[in-house]
């Protein structure tokens, strides 16, 4: 099934589809954090800021650049306060607690902020997150210094009454499927792009997830589930000592999202940090490390609706003779020669 373009998704995300918002903005997301130098939350700032303009983008269709350039905006407004030794300003806390990149808290705040009338939605939009005074505020909007003033306070109570309880709300935790390595094929397939996929089957359990990867990470991959000694230390056994020498290591590896499908990891620290990565990156850290894989069940869900799709291309990669053992052989003779 194809994936909706951006321009149709921006067209449902005006009509008030917030799924379709959050989709535009899962997949434009690792664009953005480049945009703001990869603070996640000038990030959220630029989303919440895309949300409440998103009736002024022209071209539907340029939804990432645009998302980006207001990322881009505020990264550099956010550097020079710094340079000057101001602190930015975000909306308060006790209009709404927003700051930080948790993502339940988003998702809140997101949807409160989405439901405020439209007048509402832009006066909270141009004060708190384009730092623009009232006065701006009522030259860009046609409106008096009082209306703009009148809005945001009816803007303030509303975000307070939807948001008030947020803090003492339990999280839902994600539901974390531990999975091992079990093997790399070789499909054979006339796609450069996929042909060779990684398999990751359930401990303890039947369920499986194939994801397709680059030629060099599932080389090395295939190599390491064999015991292939490498002449010098690859790049993989590089970051790991990197690790170790910085008095840290790789705690766990956990696939957190299929979107458009494209696989999204991260590489858990000793101390907490998520880092985001490739999923074969991370794989391939787990492998020298000894990490264990983590695979959100919703992605395996996804994973698994999608294999009706791909049947075809699954089938052949299951199908070849090019496994882990015959793909690390032939890297071990080239290495020789």
């Amino acid at each position: 099934m194809a994936a909706r373009s951006d321009a149709a998704l921006v067209s449902a995300a005006r009509s008030g589809d917030r799924d379709a918002f959050a989709a535009l903005v899962e997949r434009h997301h690792p664009a953005l954090l480049r945009a703001c130098r990869g603070s996640p939350d000038v990030a959220q700032e630029a989303v919440l800021q895309a949300l409440a303009g998103l009736s002024s983008l022209r071209d539907e269709s340029a939804f990432g650049a645009w998302l980006c350039g207001i990322g881009r905006n505020l990264s550099r407004r956010a550097r020079g306060q710094h340079a000057r030794g101001l602190t930015p300003s975000p909306m308060p806390v006790d209009a709404t607690p927003w700051q930080g990149s948790d993502p339940f808290v988003r998702d809140r705040i997101l949807a409160a902020i989405a439901a405020l009338p439209p007048g509402q939605r832009d006066a909270v939009a141009l004060f708190y997150l384009a730092d623009l005074s009232h006065r701006q505020i009522s030259a860009r909007l046609g409106i008096s210094v009082g209306a703009v003033k009148t809005r945001l306070h009816k803007a303030r109570a509303a975000l307070q009454a939807r948001l008030t309880d947020l803090r003492r709300e339990p999280r839902p935790m994600p539901t974390r499927v531990p999975m091992r390595i079990a093997d790399v094929r070789e499909s054979g397939g006339d796609d450069p792009l996929a042909i060779y996929v990684v398999l990751l089957e359930e401990e303890g359990g039947a369920r499986r997830l194939p994801i397709w990867i680059g030629a060099a990470e599932a080389t090395t991959l295939a190599m390491r589930l064999q015991d292939v000694a490498m002449p010098r230390p690859g790049t993989y056994l590089f970051a790991a000592d990197l690790l170790a020498a910085a008095g840290s290591g790789l705690q766990e590896v956990h696939i957190v999202r299929l979107a458009d499908e494209v696989f999204y990891a991260e590489a858990v620290l000793d101390n907490g940090v998520a880092v985001d990565a490739r999923p074969s990156d991370a794989l391939n850290l787990a492998l020298v490390t000894g990490a264990p894989v983590l695979v959100e069940e919703a992605v395996l869900e996804r994973a698994a609706e999608m294999e009706r799709e791909i049947a075809e291309l699954l089938a052949a990669a299951l199908a070849s003779p090019r496994d882990a053992r015959v793909i690390a052989e032939e890297a071990q003779s080239r290495a020789r020669r």
